[in-house]
């Protein structure tokens, strides 16, 4: 049985550590930040947009995508995102890697706690919310993230419902359609500006650089995932943003060498761990540590 109620979501934090069970998407100042404990990578992934009629059953209740759900997803992918021909989206961003074995973000400590989250990225800062969905179908997105899979955190700290009073231990996340709490809605205004303004500083550079190989004759956009990421090194940004001048490539340079050091030493913990499923990462990590010494050489001269 469903019905056309408004639906709105609230959240209540238990510490579980689910949405910190892998490295975050970070921008590449909080990467430059944090360059001797997260290992960066380029991360592509597509997006689809939503369709004006599509009908979603959140809980029992239908919230049905408009034309204005539609409108507000086209306006995040042009501030946020590239344009593909087949009319999804692509998202180039930066972000975190680790040994999917360690089933936690780096930054997370033995009792559950962040340990930087004074200086937290915003991604994390927005959580559970999501920066490329429109805020009234935000719910849509909360409710899938409470149920699990494989790219969700299946926990029970979101609660779905009619606009009925929440469960007073739970922060009204999303209400009417919009993010009611402030300090969330700060929160997601703020990561959707950092994607914005990387595109600017580098995303449009970088697209152009990847443009042959992803929508040339070798079809290398198939090859990205609509759920998850396609991690690649960080170098084409890292080239893009040594072009800035010699204070621009010396920063980079440092960032390069404070990579190279954390790729070793997490390699290096790998191999005495022998774990058989730690071997595809520790190949990637061989590769970037390649790449990124490639690059180094160039910069240096």
């Amino acid at each position: 049985m469903v019905d056309r109620a408004p639906v709105a979501a609230g959240f209540h934090c238990t510490a579980c550590g689910k949405c910190c069970n892998s490295p975050p998407l970070m921008s590449v100042d909080e990467l430059f930040r944090h360059a001797g404990r997260f290992v960066g990578a380029l991360s592509l992934r597509r997006v689809r947009p939503p369709r004006a009629g599509t009908r979603h059953v959140v809980d029992g209740h239908i919230v049905e995508v408009t034309a204005d759900d539609v409108a507000a997803f086209a306006a995040l992918a042009r501030r946020q995102g590239h344009p593909l021909p087949d009319g999804n989206t692509l998202m180039i961003a930066t972000q975190a890697i680790d040994y999917p074995s360690h089933g936690r973000c780096p930054a997370l400590a033995d009792d559950g706690r962040c340990t930087i989250h004074a200086a937290r990225p915003s991604t994390c800062a927005m959580v559970p919310l999501d920066a490329w969905v429109p805020d009234r179908l935000q719910v849509v997105s909360l409710a899938a993230k409470r149920r699990g899979g494989e790219h969700d955190i299946g926990a029970d700290c979101v609660s779905i419902m009619p606009q009925v009073p929440l469960p007073p231990d739970a922060i009204p996340l999303v209400a009417a359609g919009a993010v009611a709490n402030p300090e969330y809605a700060t929160a997601l205004s703020r990561r959707r500006d950092d994607e914005a303004q990387e595109k600017h500083h580098w995303g449009d550079a970088v697209y152009r650089l990847l443009t042959p190989e992803l929508l040339g004759p070798s079809r290398g956009i198939e090859s990205v995932p609509f759920a998850g990421y396609r991690t690649l090194p960080l170098v084409p940004v890292l080239a893009v943003l040594a072009d800035d001048g010699p204070e621009a490539r010396a920063r980079c340079l440092g960032f390069i060498a404070a990579q190279r050091q954390l790729i070793a030493v997490s390699v290096n913990a790998a191999l005495a761990r022998r774990r058989a499923d730690d071997k595809p990462m520790t190949a990637q990590l061989r590769q970037f540590d390649t790449a990124l010494s490639a690059l180094a050489q160039r910069l240096a001269h």
